[in-house]
């Protein structure tokens, strides 16, 4: 399901950039995918919940690629977080 998400291509070039083959297994059932965009998964039910900020982190988080992704840290300095980061550390219990 990743693959139809992400697309095949990304996938093989991760695979070759290190050195990795796919178990035999997989050659009938992932298939030929192209990446879809991510706009593609918001409708009118979920538009209300979707902003820039948080397509763009979930872009740089959903990477085949383990060098290429987001770090946690990076992650945490990020747009969409602005709001948590403006409004501070929560009070004390």
């Amino acid at each position: 399901k990743i693959a139809k998400v992400l697309g095949t291509d990304g996938l093989f070039e991760y695979l070759n950039k290190y050195d990795q083959e796919l178990d035999p297994q997989f050659d009938d059932i992932l298939g030929k995918h192209s990446r879809k965009p991510w706009q593609k998964f918001v409708h009118a039910e979920n538009e209300h919940l979707v902003s820039y900020e948080v397509v763009d982190l979930i872009d740089r988080m959903l990477v085949y690629d383990h060098a290429a992704r987001i770090l946690p840290k990076e992650a945490m300095q990020h747009d969409f977080f602005a709001p948590l980061r403006e409004r501070g550390p929560a009070p004390s219990p």
